[in-house]
């Protein structure tokens, strides 16, 4: 099928392939070392005071 958008590694940049990687966190992974990357990067802003919260930042 054309125009389907495959989604995206946030870590790694690689995009989803049938059957590969997993979700977690609401996004998509292609391995165990990116979701770690990302919870260690999510841990960081929480500690820095810099992650985002769940209103948008125009409100």
């Amino acid at each position: 099928m054309f125009g389907l958008s495959r989604r995206k590694d946030p870590i790694c940049g690689m995009k989803e392939t049938k059957g590969t990687g997993m979700e977690m966190h609401g996004k998509w992974f292609c391995s165990n070392d990116c979701i770690k990357k990302f919870e260690e990067q999510k841990k960081g802003a929480e500690k820095n005071g810099t992650a985002h919260s769940n209103h948008s930042c125009c409100h």
